[in-house]
């Protein structure tokens, strides 16, 4: 079964968007920002990559496009904190069933519909019996960090429920790229992708939950593709120093 833990074999270069343009509008700030990316991640996201047929660029690019290279961005989501109150109290036992136009419109603000269904992927039925009793007696602190998406590549607190480690620790680099490689391995098996070349649906998968999601930013993938080329042309400087 393909997965990016020890996946594939070097393969062919991947497949980029057109070539860079130097003289196009906010290069420059592009680069910027993908070099913030680099040079406060690389050594770590290289790492974590050894045993991984994603390559480094990718996971610079979702953290340039996810938090700007912020280790300590954090969004708290009321709609999730809401769901998973609601399954606590043994009820909502699939987010799927809390559509937008049930919101307030503060929520609906906060969450817009690719959001709802990013969460529903995983705030199912299933997960609601398998871990009932153990929200049941989760405090409220723990609530919010569950419904709070943390760090390079704002992954979801939920995330940690049922698997090795404390949802805090998505502020540690290595064990958040780590948790991200594993996320990103999931949709590669479920919609059978090739993680060395199809950068554009892994981008969309994870903004959406699907491949060919509508994204809330429409140039999400987009804006994410020109920054794996920028985050390439920085790995590659620096290996023929």
């Amino acid at each position: 079964m393909l997965t990016l833990m020890n996946a594939l074999p070097t393969g062919p270069q991947p497949d980029f968007v057109r070539p860079l343009d130097p003289a196009s509008p906010g290069l420059a700030a592009e680069r910027q920002l993908v070099q913030r990316v680099f040079e406060r991640c690389d050594e770590v996201i290289e790492q974590e990559c050894a045993a991984s047929s994603v390559p480094p660029e990718f996971l610079g690019a979702l953290a340039a496009n996810e938090s700007g290279g912020c280790a300590e961005a954090t969004r708290f989501e009321p709609a999730v904190y809401r769901h998973l109150q609601a399954v606590a109290e043994g009820g909502s036992p699939a987010f799927g069933s809390i559509t937008v136009a049930e919101l307030n419109r503060e929520m609906a603000e906060l969450l817009p519909a690719n959001d709802a269904a990013l969460h529903a992927r995983y705030l199912t039925r299933s997960f609601a019996a398998a871990h009932s009793t153990e929200l049941q007696s989760a405090t409220d602190e723990v609530l919010r960090e569950l419904a709070t998406s943390w760090g390079y590549t704002q992954i979801m607190g939920y995330h940690m429920i049922g698997r090795p480690g404390e949802v805090r620790q998505l502020l540690e680099p290595h064990f958040h790229f780590r948790m991200a490689i594993r996320l990103l391995s999931e949709f590669v098996v479920d919609y059978q992708l090739d993680p060395r070349r199809e950068f554009a649906q892994m981008f969309c998968c994870w903004n959406t939950g699907r491949p060919y999601g509508r994204t809330f930013d429409p140039n999400y993938v987009e804006k994410g593709l020109r920054r794996m080329q920028i985050y390439r042309q920085f790995r590659q400087v620096r290996a023929a120093r």
